[in-house]
């Protein structure tokens, strides 16, 4: 998640203090109002769609067609919101690691960031309820689950493909009275030769 969240936003190892400073000045702009969980963080745009969270599931849990998010599929769908609270704690523990502009190490501890997840999963809470008519977060998750799916080589049924059908008993009724019918001429039809 580390070389992740750096690749993602842009923060350099450098000893440079121009690059000292942008890491800095990006890690506390990131953090101001967690605008890392938007899609556009300076814009605060998209809120929850970050690509940062499809690529941390992606890489966790969907890396390919035998890894736990496609094994143990039942834990995963619907998409927990206590799972995208867990990624945006651990995104925002890797920004952390930047505040002072040249990363340092910083343990993923339950002491120092349960309080940091429960404002996450609150917020998370807070949006599923505002826009509950609207059904955005299902629609964000459900999205997230989609693209994980695909991205670990699981194949989703896509509209437009060819699905199997039902028939009607009546088609079965049919195909008995067509047989009825063939055997009947076939018989017939062998009678009328010994008759000659």
């Amino acid at each position: 998640m580390r070389a992740l969240t750096a690749s993602f936003f842009g923060f350099r190892t450098s000893r440079s203090t121009v690059a000292i400073k942008q890491n800095r000045d990006l890690a506390e702009s990131l953090k101001d109002g967690s605008c890392f969980a938007f899609k556009d963080w300076e814009t605060k745009r998209g809120i929850y769609k970050t690509e940062l969270i499809q690529s941390a599931i992606n890489n966790m849990w969907f890396a390919n067609h035998s890894d736990e998010g496609v094994i143990h599929g039942r834990y995963f769908n619907p998409l927990p919101v206590e799972l995208l609270a867990l990624i945006l704690t651990a995104i925002e523990c890797c920004i952390d690691e930047w505040l002072t502009g040249v990363k340092e190490d910083i343990k993923f501890l339950s002491a120092a960031y349960a309080p940091v997840y429960q404002v996450h999963l609150t917020s998370l809470q807070c949006f599923d309820e505002r826009t509950s008519a609207y059904k955005l977060l299902e629609k964000i998750c459900d999205n997230v689950l989609d693209v994980a799916r695909l991205h670990a080589g699981v194949h989703l049924a896509q509209p437009g493909l060819a699905t199997p059908v039902s028939f009607a008993d009546t088609v079965f009724e049919d195909a008995i009275r067509e047989y009825e019918a063939e055997t009947r001429d076939a018989q017939e039809g062998g009678l009328e030769g010994q008759e000659e």
